[in-house]
């Protein structure tokens, strides 16, 4: 598959007609909330520099937050962990009992790869993308993407981290580093611990995920031989996997008996059963995993093309995939024997637009990370290009309904419409406190964590509201803008060594034309040798050597925007993306404008070729 799919342009049912039909769905399965209940799970941030942890804005000052992308909460509560893609670093923080947050102070406040930013010096960090914390709470993971390892940390009772020594402290996928040699951690990029804490699991870009026995002390090994890891081609050596292509998120059902690894290259969820010892078996035929087309072979889902995120909800029956491409939250019952079920109809997801066929959802655009509070009544997915948290109510059957009004979503800017936020841009990763009193978001853009308060008490009485007055009907704007004429000059160029995505600077010169004033949004295509199968251009295997050469095209991590005029625009492009440069060879520049009412327009792309000179 490629990133570039897109939204379905069909026509969006009405988001009362969706919210109808999730309704009855709620109701013919038993469930009438009271009203009290309403406002369970509603989300406040917190005022003020309280309401945000950054180097940067109107939030607290904090350190070893350049590009959070992963952010969690230990199980006493006491403190939080981010782990920050551009800061190649884990940022510590204590947690006050009313959710607050404060940076430990000096070295003790972070751990990064070189010792920078005023951190403690660590190992296998470059890229962090994932943080997690062992049940028993005396242990810490990361994974790095750059790094392609796993790093291991013992937690102290105040919260601090360090990191264990020699090559206990990290394990990579050479035993570069310092580390531990593992195998099929290539781009780390997701770990997690059973909740028994006797394993640990790692996804990895590179199509896997590995196997690891935890000690009581929190030292991983990696299982032996074709035990220790489960590839989507059998390569590593691993044991040979279906619907793990780019495996970004791995996680294990309450029970222990099962885990699910969500796939963004293979759109599809994989499904597993968990031996006592932690020994992964992928389930058989058509039960081994859901993908968005029924490739793998798998069974035949729906919205989980660029399936991003998955997790299980505190009960245990159901499951729920957050879909980057998709824009979108996929909802799954889960049978005892941890077997996943799609829910039928308007029930099963969960759309930006509507499209799939899902109920009608907002801010769900780039749909990124989702969780289930541990009272199982609410679940909230952090979306990276609506740049916003999405507030769901859940019912005791699995079924979700997005929050009515602006309690449905907060967002950067207050777009969606959404409650208007702060310190969201890129929201890559959200978590909920153990107590349920608190929700935090890593912001990759933002390079922050924002702070919420769950269930907030109720809201002063306001005045008696004066008569209304009438007014005109006002006409909603449903057009969507024109973005035409996108070129670049020189389509051949060098990539900058520094600086941001877009400056004025030298670089390749991006003109296009607008039919009204629009925000557009750029991300790159990079072109990848193929091979046709099924009707579709594929990433190269033995399985389709065969088949006609084609190129397909795979969307990277990462997006800059521009403030469009009607008429002529331009930019200059430095062939930068998430502050690294692009590699050698051929991209497309795909570019959507979305105008102030949020229509978009038609995707709009053009060539070019990064060179060395």
């Amino acid at each position: 598959m490629s990133f570039a799919s897109l939204q379905s342009s069909r026509p969006r049912p009405s988001k009362a007609a969706a919210l109808m039909a999730v309704s009855a769905g709620w109701l013919l399965g038993g469930v009438m909330a009271a009203d009290a209940a309403a406002a369970t799970g509603d989300l406040v941030q917190k005022p003020g520099t309280a309401g945000c942890v950054s180097a940067v804005g109107a939030c607290s000052p904090g350190k070893a937050l350049n590009g959070a992308e992963s952010v969690t909460v230990s199980p006493d509560g006491q403190s939080a962990y981010v782990a920050s893609f551009v800061s190649d670093a884990v940022a510590v923080f204590d947690r006050a009992p009313d959710g607050t947050l404060t940076q430990k102070p000096g070295r003790a406040g972070c751990i990064s790869d070189t010792g920078a930013g005023g951190c403690a010096d660590g190992r296998g960090l470059d890229g962090a993308v994932s943080v997690t914390v062992s049940p028993d709470g005396r242990s810490a993971y990361v994974a790095s993407q750059v790094s392609d390892a796993v790093a291991v940390f013992h937690r102290a009772a105040d919260g601090t981290l360090a990191q264990k020594p020699g090559t206990a402290g990290c394990i990579s996928d050479d035993g570069f580093g310092g580390c531990a040699d593992g195998r099929a951690i290539g781009v780390a990029f997701s770990v997690t611990v059973s909740p028994d804490g006797r394993s640990a699991y790692v996804a990895s870009l590179l199509g896997a995920v590995a196997v690891f026995d935890r000690a009581p002390n929190g030292t991983l090994t990696q299982k032996p031989g074709l035990t220790g890891c489960i590839s989507d081609t059998g390569a590593g050596p691993c044991r040979d996997g279906r619907a793990l292509d780019s495996a970004a998120s791995v996680t294990v059902s309450p029970d222990g008996r099962s885990a699910y690894v969500a796939s963004l290259i293979s759109d599809a969820v994989a499904v597993f059963d968990r031996a006592p010892d932690g020994t992964l078996t992928q389930k058989p035929g058509l039960t081994g995993c859901i993908s968005n087309t029924g490739a793998g072979p798998c069974a035949d889902g729906t919205t989980l093309d660029g399936a991003a995120s998955v997790t299980v909800s505190p009960d245990g029956r159901s499951a729920y995939v957050a879909s980057l491409i998709s824009d979108a939250v996929a909802v799954f019952d889960r049978a005892p024997d941890g077997t996943l079920t799609q829910k039928p109809g308007l029930t099963g997801c969960f759309s930006d637009t509507g499209a799939a066929p899902c109920a009608d959802g907002t801010a769900l655009d780039g749909a990124r990370s989702v969780t289930v509070s541990p009272d199982g009544r609410s679940a909230y997915v952090a979306s990276a290009f609506s740049d916003a948290v999405t507030v769901f109510g859940r019912a005791p059957d699995g079924t979700l309904t997005q929050k009515p009004g602006l309690t449905g979503c907060i967002s950067d800017t207050g777009a969606g419409p959404c409650a208007d936020g702060t310190a969201l841009a890129g929201a890559e990763s959200v978590t909920v406190s153990p107590d349920g009193r608190s929700v935090y978001l890593a912001a990759s853009n933002s390079d922050a964590v924002a702070v919420f308060d769950r269930e907030p008490l109720p809201a002063p009485q306001p005045d008696p509201p004066e008569p209304p007055q009438p007014r005109p009907p006002s006409v909603p704007d449903t057009t969507r803008p024109l973005l035409s004429g996108l070129s670049l000059s020189p389509a051949r160029f060098r990539a900058a060594a520094k600086g941001p995505s877009a400056a004025a600077r030298v670089g390749s010169r991006v003109s296009y034309r607008l039919s009204e004033p629009a925000t557009v949004r750029f991300r790159v295509e990079r072109a990848l040798p193929g091979r046709r199968a099924r009707g579709r251009c594929a990433k190269p295997r033995r399985s389709n050597r065969r088949g006609k050469r084609c190129t397909r095209h795979i969307t990277l991590p990462g997006a800059f925007t521009h403030s469009g005029k009607t008429g002529q625009n331009t930019l200059t492009f430095r062939g930068r993306l998430r502050a690294r440069k692009l590699r050698r060879g051929r991209y497309r520049l795909r570019a959507i404008a979305t105008d102030p009412s949020g229509n978009k327009s038609r995707p709009s792309r053009s060539r070019f070729r990064i060179v060395r000179r």
